[in-house]
């Protein structure tokens, strides 16, 4: 007995689970070179379930159902030492033990305390190995298995050399990669495959339901061909409603040489194009093509935000149709029950779907986050496409790790990738961990520069010496507004956003709209006032928004004037494309770049941001001696890649590789845990008297995906507001749900209506806040909330006490 389902007490033999899993992971493997290494894995990964004490642990399951008392029981490490025992040293069979031995949660290969080797601790565990491997090879043909480990052997053999020769094809100097870590990732894939085989097979003997059937490859060619119809009949009819912009002509010729490049075997590509330039629905065009010419299996869109994935999700399906065949996996997406929501949550777990709109944190979490959920879905994006759209936005500490997953999927697992952004990080090389060469999908994009040049980007830096106060800049945005009609002003800080946004409304005499957008705000909150600031542009009114750096990409609205505080280049060339966004105007808009005060803007903990300033300071400077060596063009591609040339000059060697302290107090970085592990071999040196590993797999796997966070935590807290009656009936449906699986539902539905808040802020609300449901869900009291500027310290009305 392998499973006993408590309720029924039906159960599943070692057997049937085996072949299962063994099924449905040769059925899913994407790549011929792991499709003996998967089987082998397979079929030993619960070979320890045949052990004594889990096969009495099932018995009482069987025989008492619920009531029996549960408990773990080590079945990982019999079916590793089988593989070790009939294959020696072999590198292919610690590959197949790391994988069995990790099925419950990552491992690493090197004990970064003691120095052991996993392999060692297994060895060394006290199991029945000799009565569980008594039993495994009577149900189990050992003849078989030595076959199939013996083709694994000569894969892994082959697949290692290929490796080693791309990568020193590419330098030794680890200027692309390394073998180590490439080799760490084929062993994730291996485990996302085991992983989602596994749970796939204990999920349809729970419910009684047959092994799940993916879609087949004719399938998914009809899918593709009906999309390209329904594309090209969508972008004929929106090219006919918008014959107005002169812009046009050129978005439709963008589009033409992502279709012609769709045709071509290349897997890495650069969409670099100017903001406004309709990259979204071209390269999409192109991943329609692509995936339809080269039989790829999905097509992902992955988006840094959600103002900016939200927007693109509805264009995207707008475009393609076929809502059946598309996923939008993100928090804010609400389903209407919980039926509903068990389908959802099943399709986002192994990500399946032809067609998968998805956030950078989503993706980034799959190839690096220590979570099973997310390793699960890895090897769908085997075979498939990928978009990155405004790949700028990828954190920076992630900036190594992102570019050695983009080499991997690439070069290694029949992957196309698509880097899509106006202001593009990788043109700047660095000393290592580059991404391959690119194409550019449509060519130079100095070609575009002058037709959708719609903005004068005016430096004034200077116009206060030491940077303006709250109140200088409210008078400066005024002086814009009184000759543009429409201002957007993007500061760095929400505090700075709310200082200003003030500023304004207290001089504000009624002859214009006044917004503002921060995260303080709701998703909710947030939508609605980009709705209404849509439609009042359209109509004509004047106003003025003030935000912070969340409106500066993606969005599609547009201002006659822009005033950007001080950023990286990259933030204010993003932001500029808010200003005349369709050359609406007749003269072009204008950008202005100012300086915020050290005490209006408190940037100290935002080191981020602050580096990106001083880089982008740096380089206006150079700008202003030296027009004519960019072209006289701040936007252009010299100008761009110079202000990522300085960003990255200006920062410690570690900051791009994700650093990490260790628990022993120990700094390194994931890009070593993850590939050459100096530590964990000078770990081993010591406690193997000054012998090194004699073999490749010695990542830390389980240390680096504890310590990734594709945003770090800083300890923010998700507040529920009451922003409206349906948020209230929300609420109180969440304190009246007495299940702990209705509460998630309830609380899913609530995402629209949440904010993260600091600890610091939580302890300035105080009172404000109070607990619903089992799951201590904070709430907010509305009285500290305003639909202009989000959450508040202080209440709107002020409560005496007699």
């Amino acid at each position: 007995m392998f499973h006993v389902e408590p309720q029924t007490k039906r159960i599943q033999s070692g057997k049937e689970h085996l072949c299962h899993v063994n099924y449905l992971a040769e059925q899913n493997c994407p790549l011929a070179c792991l499709k003996n290494l998967i089987k082998v894995i397979a079929v030993l990964h619960d070979a320890g379930k045949l052990c004594p004490e889990f096969q009495e642990y099932m018995k009482e399951i069987s025989e008492k159902g619920e009531e029996a008392f549960r408990r773990h029981i080590d079945h990982a490490s019999a079916g590793g030492r089988i593989a070790e025992q009939i294959t020696g040293n072999a590198l292919v069979g610690k590959m197949v033990a790391a994988a069995v031995y990790s099925h419950h949660g990552l491992q690493d290969c090197i004990d970064m305390n003691t120095g052991n080797t996993l392999f060692e601790n297994r060895k060394e565990k006290e199991i029945a190995f000799e009565t569980v491997e008594e039993r495994y090879f009577q149900i189990c043909d050992k003849k078989i298995l030595t076959q199939w480990l013996l083709g694994a052997h000569q894969d892994v053999q082959a697949l290692y050399r290929h490796i080693k020769k791309i990568v020193e094809e590419c330098g030794t100097d680890g200027r692309y990669g390394n073998i180590e870590f490439f080799l760490g990732m084929f062993e994730r894939l291996l485990l996302s495959l085991l992983i989602d085989s596994d749970w796939s097979d204990s999920a349809s003997f729970a419910e009684g339901a047959p092994l799940p059937e993916r879609l087949s490859g004719e399938q998914t060619q009809e899918i593709w061909s009906q999309m390209i119809s329904h594309f090209e009949k969508y972008m004929n009819e929106m090219t006919a409603e918008q014959h107005k912009s002169p812009l046009n002509t050129y978005r439709s010729e963008i589009s033409d040489l992502c279709y012609q490049a769709s045709q071509e075997r290349t897997r890495l590509y650069r969409l670099t194009v100017p903001t406004g330039a309709g990259k979204t629905l071209s390269s999409l065009r192109f991943s329609l093509y692509h995936a339809k010419q080269y039989e790829k299996r999905h097509i992902f869109y992955v988006a840094p935000f959600h103002t900016i994935l939200e927007e693109n999700a509805d264009a995207i399906r707008k475009a393609v149709g076929s809502e059946n065949y598309i996923l939008e996996h993100h928090c804010n997406v609400i389903l209407e029950d919980e039926e509903k929501e068990q389908v959802y949550k099943k399709l986002t777990e192994n990500w399946d779907d032809p067609v998968i709109i998805t956030t950078a944190v989503q993706m980034l979490n799959t190839l690096f986050s220590g979570q099973k959920s997310s390793i699960r879905r890895m090897y769908n994006l085997c075979n498939s496409i990928i978009i990155f759209d405004e790949v700028q936005a990828i954190p920076i500490q992630c900036t190594e790790l992102f570019c050695l997953a983009v080499n991997f999927l690439t070069e290694f697992c029949n992957t196309t990738v698509i880097l899509c952004s106006a202001t593009q990080p990788y043109i700047s090389e660095r000393r290592d961990n580059n991404v391959f060469r690119c194409r550019e999908m449509a060519g130079d994009i100095s070609r575009y520069l002058d037709a959708f040049r719609r903005v004068e980007i005016e430096d004034k830096r200077d116009v206060i010496p030491g940077g303006m106060s709250i109140d200088q800049a409210e008078e400066f945005t005024r002086k814009a507004f009184a000759e543009y009609g429409s201002v957007l002003v993007v500061v760095n800080t929400k505090a700075a956003a709310k200082g200003l946004y003030e500023a304004l409304a207290r001089t504000c005499q009624g002859e214009y709209e006044l917004y503002h957008l921060s995260n303080n705000m709701c998703p909710e909150n947030r939508n609605d006032e980009l709705c209404a600031m849509r439609k009042a542009l359209r109509d004509g009114k004047k106003l003025i928004c003030v935000s912070t750096q969340l409106i500066e990409a993606g969005v599609n609205i547009s201002f006659g004037c822009v005033v950007r505080s001080l950023a990286g280049l990259d933030s204010i060339i993003q932001t500029a494309g808010r200003c005349n966004r369709h050359k609406e105007k007749e003269r072009p808009g204008k950008v202005y770049i100012i300086q915020l005060s050290k005490e209006a803007e408190k940037l100290d903990r935002l080191y981020e941001i602050k580096r990106a300033r001083e880089a982008c300071s740096r380089f206006l400077d150079e700008f202003r001696m030296e027009p004519d060596r960019y072209n006289g063009d701040i936007s252009s591609q010299k100008a761009v890649k110079r202000y990522y040339d300085l960003l990255y000059a200006g920062l410690e060697g570690e900051e791009t590789k994700y650093p990490v302290v260790l628990d022993n107090g120990v700094k390194t970085n994931l890009i070593e845990l993850l590939g050459t592990n100096s530590l964990g071999k000078a770990q081993y040196c010591r406690c193997h008297s000054g012998e090194m590993p004699g073999f490749p797999l010695n990542q830390a796997f389980r240390t680096a995906g504890e310590k990734f966070e594709a945003i770090p935590d800083d300890g923010r807290l998700p507040v529920v507001v009451p922003y409206n009656t349906e948020a209230e009936a929300f609420i109180e449906a969440l304190g009246q749900s007495k299940t702990v699986s209705g509460q998630k539902s309830i609380f899913r539905k609530l995402q629209r209506f949440t904010v993260e808040i600091s600890p610091s802020m939580k302890d300035k609300l105080k009172n404000a806040l109070w607990t619903v449901g089992k799951a201590g869900i904070l709430v907010l009291n509305g009285d500290y909330y305003d639909r202009k500027t989000g959450i508040s310290e202080t209440p709107k009305r002020i409560f005496l006490n007699f």
